[in-house]
């Protein structure tokens, strides 16, 4: 099998993706992959190969992936916000042969032509001249025939160490999620429109919004950087039938300066990444006049656990599980908890992916021998099988739909000569669900700290608030005691 398989067999003249005035269809779409394909493969590509893909959701996104996919390689997609620091620790991970680099990643990897010691960077055209260069090379996709356990997309993130961690998702984990999005109800089908506003660079853009709309042969509409107002009115424009997004985005289309009818033409909307509030649900409801679902999962899921999608909407739940899925509340020690007790939610699933890149330590804390993935959330199930999120075990603050591990921040300000200790939490925010806030022992200024900040984080990682302490608050064992903090 290959997850490049996915735009074979649909109609050469279905619409596959609407990046601004491009429209590309599956048969033009087919013809840039190949033509990537055709360079790629010159350039050394093919089985179990590396590639970075550093864009935004353009149509350079899709083909890259698609090209390097179909070929037998590996890609891993980075945030193309994300300073060179960052970048650079995820790309030492992985250590890819190439980096794919579109516009936006120019921004922070630098000049395609100089490259670096380590990764060979590669200007990619998403313009008018990849569509011609389509059309006067091959039309054939090559789909290199893959062990269906094979890598297919190495995912970075980050560990609750701080150290840069990429999970390892192979080509049944991510395929598996489309067939099971075909049978619930409704299914996701070639007639579907769907927004594709949420970053591919993230797994519930990519697999869930993206491959799972190819895999269908619907139509993707892009928006290569949210903007409310404008997302709304594609959604208008192109007739949008299948809406996702994270809470902060439902928070910013119900504040959007639209009619009352912008989304008159979605028949399913669904949110994910974490929680949706239920006075945000409700005014989305009241305003839209439709009924937001949630959902559930995890980078290392691909990512799909549970889903409101063919169910009664309960607000508050993030659905029931999906056909094929395991789901068990354990206690610490592993014991399942009587039913209507809360417990760590543990899964099993053909998603659930094989593990952490050359990291086996870090493996082996969250999934066992049989395939047990332990997710860090706890839960709690309904008598009629809905799962609610009650807590997190593990120390992460979630920002606009993005985990922040708090580490990762402590570690770039400690390296401040004039900070004596860090200690970093989260706080509810209106606008981004949860937002970043840094607890400082020494006698560097918050202007020092937000350049520090700017340089090796992404700005969803950046502290808003800087909170000045004579002394934090250590355990005996030289822990952070956060609770205290909070």
């Amino acid at each position: 099998m290959n997850l490049a398989d996915v735009i074979n067999g649909h109609d050469a003249d279905q619409v596959a993706l609407i990046a601004g005035d491009d429209v590309v269809t599956y048969g033009v779409l087919r013809g840039r992959v190949a033509a990537m394909q055709a360079d790629l493969n010159g350039r050394g590509v093919g089985v179990d190969t590396t590639v970075a893909l550093v864009t935004g959701n353009d149509a350079a996104f899709v083909v890259a992936s698609l090209a390097v996919l179909g070929l037998g390689g590996v890609v891993m997609p980075l945030n193309p916000g994300s300073p060179t620091s960052e970048l650079a620790r995820k790309l030492n991970v992985a250590e890819p042969l190439l980096a794919l680099v579109g516009h936006a990643g120019r921004l922070h990897l630098g000049d395609p032509a100089v490259g670096t010691p380590t990764v060979d960077l590669i200007e990619m055209d998403s313009n008018a001249a990849s569509a011609q260069a389509a059309a006067d090379g091959p039309t054939d996709v090559l789909i290199v025939d893959r062990d269906p356990d094979a890598p297919a997309f190495y995912m970075a993130t980050s560990g609750v160490s701080g150290a840069a961690k990429v999970a390892v998702l192979s080509h049944h984990n991510l395929a598996w999620v489309h067939e099971a999005l075909g049978q619930v109800d409704p299914p996701l089908t070639a007639d579907d429109v769907v927004l594709g506003s949420l970053p591919f660079t993230h797994i519930f853009g990519l697999n869930v919004v993206l491959l799972a709309t190819l895999n269908a042969g619907g139509t993707i509409v892009m928006q290569e950087r949210f903007d409310a107002d404008e997302s709304l009115r594609l959604v208008q424009r192109r007739g949008v039938t299948t809406l996702t997004g994270a809470p902060p985005m439902w928070k910013r289309w119900l504040e959007a300066d639209v009619p009352d009818d912008s989304l008159a033409s979605v028949n399913w909307a669904a949110s994910g990444a974490a929680s949706l509030p239920l006075e945000l649900f409700e005014a989305v409801r009241e305003r839209f006049g439709i009924e937001v679902v949630q959902g559930y999962g995890l980078t290392e899921t691909s990512p799909i656990v549970t889903l409101g999608r063919g169910a009664p909407v309960r607000p508050t739940s993030v659905g029931k599980v999906l056909p094929g899925v395991e789901v068990a509340l354990v206690d610490e020690s592993g014991t399942p908890v009587d039913f209507g007790d809360e417990g760590e939610i543990v899964v099993r699933s053909p998603g659930v992916f094989s593990g952490y890149l050359d990291d086996q330590d870090t493996t082996e804390a969250v999934l066992s021998d049989d395939g047990w993935l332990w997710t860090g959330d706890v839960g709690i199930f309904d008598e009629d099988g809905y799962l609610y999120l009650v807590d997190r075990i593990k120390d992460i603050v979630i920002v606009s739909g993005f985990n922040v591990y708090p580490a990762e921040v402590e570690n770039v300000l400690i390296q401040h000569p004039d900070v004596s200790g860090v200690i970093v939490t989260g706080t509810a925010d209106e606008t981004t669900g949860e937002t970043v806030v840094a607890h400082v022992a020494g006698t560097a200024t918050q202007q020092q700290l937000e350049a520090l900040a700017a340089e090796h984080l992404s700005r969803y990682k950046r502290p808003t608030q800087y909170l000045f302490l004579d002394e934090l608050p250590i355990a005996a064992n030289g822990k952070p005691i956060r609770r205290a903090l909070r």
